[in-house]
């Protein structure tokens, strides 16, 4: 893809999510009537469940940063590094669009954890995969328990399809090598495939750290969309079953994992919103006066804030150990 294309499909994500979020914010009346409501449900949202909605999102981070060190086998990460790079990560996901937070962190795991560019980039896609299959298992287990139906059937085949990627991996990267090789020659490029198809062989060398890692998605997973329940309460939202709210969650982060959303994910999250709880049949008022719509930017929008807090702080202690290093 050259870069007038790449440049041409981020413009087009970003209008569509102008677009999406003046239609979202349009649907049930008036757009300033809607952001009047989003705003007062900010004003009023109780500090308590911020509190535990902020240590809930940290606690997820933390997962996140051991995990990071579980998948970079001979290269370790120390926690130091690789928590204040999950922060940096988490919050750039929220502000740049079409998933580039993804392509900055192997250039900050290189930078500040001397990580090689394919075994940053192989990190990376297993804990991608390992997502997909912790949120198929939490939220098939978390709608198994408010109603069946096909949702059940898709969440375990999205766990499945995952554990099978996970594992054939290796294999798959190994049948692009030669052509890459051909194509491209010797350089950069054809050492950083390498090395990522080397590292995605810790699936079969190092199954108990793989093992701890998809522990540590299915933890983080859990906590992340109890995240999204405390928000619901610090907005004024109750009553809820935990598995709607689990279902609508994950899918609305399902939409911050794919290359689709503008900047600062508005939009798009909420459409993932709206749908995620049309999905478990909710639609219209929420229980708390607030509508689907305005509930979802309300969230987001604290959300949102976290993230960049949390980033503010990793990026501080990136900065403190890198002036360290050049001392």
């Amino acid at each position: 893809m050259t870069k007038r294309m790449r440049n041409a499909r981020m413009i087009a994500f970003l209008i569509a999510g102008a677009l999406l979020t003046y239609y979202l914010l349009s649907k049930s009346g008036s757009a300033e009537s809607t952001v009047s409501n989003i705003f007062s449900a900010l004003g009023k949202a109780d500090p308590m469940w911020l509190i535990v909605s902020l240590l809930l999102f940290a606690v997820t981070q933390l997962l996140r940063a051991w995990r990071w060190q579980l998948l970079s086998w001979d290269h370790i990460i120390e926690l130091k590094q690789s928590l204040p790079l999950t922060a940096v990560h988490v919050g750039l996901g929220h502000i740049l669009p079409v998933r580039l937070s993804d392509v900055a962190l192997v250039g900050l795991f290189k930078k500040y954890a001397s990580l090689p560019v394919g075994n940053g980039a192989a990190t990376v896609i297993l804990a991608k995969i390992m997502d997909v299959i912790a949120m198929g298992f939490v939220v098939g287990c978390s709608f198994a328990a408010g109603l069946s139906g096909p949702v059940v059937y898709v969440a375990v085949a999205a766990s499945l399809a995952g554990l099978l990627s996970l594992f054939f991996l290796p294999s798959i990267l190994s049948v692009f090598t030669k052509p890459i090789q051909a194509l491209f020659g010797p350089g950069k490029l054809t050492d950083a495939w390498n090395e990522m198809r080397e590292a995605t062989e810790i699936t079969s060398k190092r199954r108990s750290n793989v093992a701890r890692a998809m522990g540590l998605s299915i933890a983080g997973w859990a906590f992340k969309l109890l995240m999204f329940y405390a928000l619901l309460r610090a907005v004024g939202v109750t009553g809820l079953p935990m598995w709607q709210i689990f279902t609508a969650s994950a899918i609305t982060d399902l939409t911050m994992a794919l290359p689709v959303h503008g900047l600062l994910s508005l939009g798009t999250v909420e459409a993932g919103w709206v749908a995620g709880f049309a999905l478990t049949g909710v639609s219209g008022t929420l229980p708390g006066g607030l509508s689907v719509v305005e509930a979802g930017f309300s969230v987001h929008l604290l959300w949102l804030s976290m993230a960049v807090l949390l980033m503010l702080g990793g990026t501080a202690a990136l900065l403190v150990s890198g002036r360290r290093r050049n001392i």
